[in-house]
């Protein structure tokens, strides 16, 4: 049970068929397939082998694709890098993971230039253009790789931990394989898809889901660099796109896109790496008449949960369990609660990682008794369904009693004046913490009482914000989560 072994039949069976179509270029799976191996027989020449780090620090293109492949056909780790990252965020990335080489552009060089006295493991900086033409390397390139195990790693992706530096969880073949063999039944994903492909190659959602996927598959990509709303409208119209995968910043901004596209091609919109707002999820049906697929999971697990094709999609769950993944709810003392209660969810199944790279601590810390602590909130209802309410760093405990801020959000986000909104907890010398409501509005103009008294009128009056500041714009990550750390550090400093 290998990747490169799978991806090797795909290509076999589809040699002539388009794999990814890029700016213009278009690549077959012989192509992609030949080209992956050049590369890894480059990779052997600069006497990088199974087991070292390679990093990946590039903007999306034909050309990272290959070298990712290429790098798994070596038996190599690959490191995914944000191009947006700098020289500290660099640092700690390739120092931890001990990158032996690393995969990037002229633009990006000089940030690796700046710091690689710092990283003795670092040998090999290899210039992504120097790649571009791989014929002199299929000349030499032989059909032949590492012998791959299933429980071999394939990746260390770093999460965006809010305290502390991030960590690297380290993915097997095992964990992937299995993952994206249970979402190609429940998605009905097939070799006639034509996904548009515009999330970010440094993400597990980006490289291993929609990517990896896709390629597994045997189903056409269409690559861009970046997503844009009225390009994401036009191209599922031209194209004949049948698949996308996004996060909910992208449904929203193509909810409230002008474009009127001729969108009958489409048969699954998939949402992920954040929360879908039932008003979103309304909105975008109202506004398109397709209800979008949410699905959860997280960088040491890849996919968990998953609503389904065929059932109802039920606005604020994330569906099912996947095959192969056990879920249990825990109370703080990770004793099991009891049917609907909410606690944190434990998952255990193939997917889940083994453990963060070279962190023993933080591994243990991320384990109880086989299961997985996710740090997620949520509950699961009578008929299966997983609903998650929020992080577990993110509930609010007010005067003694557990408020969960998904439940706030979504009424104060039910008001037409509001946009978006946020939820957290402050510090308050009588009741621990008070909530906040950290609020973006629409056009039309609100005030903190009118919040209030909407909230009083829905909620329980202990869920009631005491209080609420208005932003222009909410601090959000790469993949559209919002910055609840960066709020609550704002209120303080305030």
């Amino acid at each position: 049970m290998d990747i490169d072994s799978n991806l090797t039949q795909t290509m076999r069976e589809h040699p002539h068929q388009v794999a990814i179509e890029f700016e213009g270029r278009q690549i077959t799976f012989n192509e992609l397939h030949k080209s992956r191996n050049s590369f890894a027989c480059f990779l052997r020449s600069k006497q990088i082998i199974k087991g070292d780090r390679v990093a990946l620090f590039t903007p999306s293109s034909i050309s990272l694709v290959i070298s990712f492949l290429g790098i798994l056909r070596n038996g190599s780790i690959v490191i995914p890098v944000n191009p947006q990252f700098r020289e500290h965020e660099l640092l700690h990335m390739l120092s931890d993971s001990g990158a032996k080489a690393v995969v990037t552009d002229s633009e990006h060089a000089a940030f690796i230039d700046a710091i690689k006295s710092q990283l003795p493991c670092l040998k090999e900086i290899i210039l992504i253009e120097e790649l571009k033409d791989m014929d002199a390397w299929h000349q030499v390139a032989q059909e032949s790789r590492e012998k791959l195990e299933a429980d071999d790693r394939v990746a260390i992706f770093y999460t965006s931990g809010t305290t502390g530096k991030p960590k690297g969880a380290a993915l097997s073949h095992r964990n992937i394989i299995t993952n994206l063999d249970a979402l190609e039944k429940i998605w009905e994903w097939t070799e006639r898809d034509v996904l548009l492909h515009t999330l970010p190659l440094y993400h597990v959602h980006g490289l291993l889901i929609a990517l990896l996927g896709s390629l597994l598959v045997g189903n056409k990509i269409i690559l861009r660099k970046k997503f844009e709303a009225a390009d994401a409208l036009y191209t599922i119209s031209e194209k004949h796109i049948t698949l996308f995968m996004g996060v909910p910043t992208m449904y929203f901004r193509m909810a409230e896109c002008g474009i009127v596209s001729d969108l009958s091609s489409m048969r699954l919109f998939i949402s992920g790496s954040a929360p879908l707002t039932k008003d979103l999820f309304q909105r975008f049906r109202q506004r398109f008449g397709f209800e979008i697929l949410e699905r959860a999971g997280m960088t040491e697990t890849l996919m968990n949960f998953s609503n389904t094709i065929n059932g109802n999609r039920i606005p604020g769950s994330v569906g099912f369990p996947l095959p192969g993944v056990e879920v249990k709810i825990l109370d703080d003392e990770l004793q099991e609660c009891s049917p609907g209660e909410s606690g944190e969810i434990a998952v255990r199944g193939p997917n889940v990682f083994s453990g963060y790279w070279q962190n023993a601590e933080a591994t243990a810390r991320s384990f109880y008794d086989g299961w997985f602590l996710t740090g997620d909130i949520g509950k699961v209802d009578d008929e299966g369904r997983v609903f998650i309410h929020s992080r577990k760093k993110d509930v609010i405990k007010s005067g003694g009693i557990l408020i969960f801020p998904h439940e706030v959000e979504e009424v104060i986000e039910s008001m037409p004046q509001v946009k978006e909104c946020a939820v957290i907890g402050i510090p308050d010398d009588e009741f621990g913490e008070v909530i906040k409501a950290c609020v973006v509005l629409n056009d039309e103009a609100t005030s903190p009482e009118q919040i209030m008294n909407h909230c009083k009128k829905h909620l329980a009056s202990y869920k009631k914000p005491r209080q609420v500041e208005f932003f222009p714009v909410l601090p959000k990550n790469h993949m559209g989560k919002i910055l609840k750390e960066e709020l609550r550090r704002q209120s303080v400093i305030s």
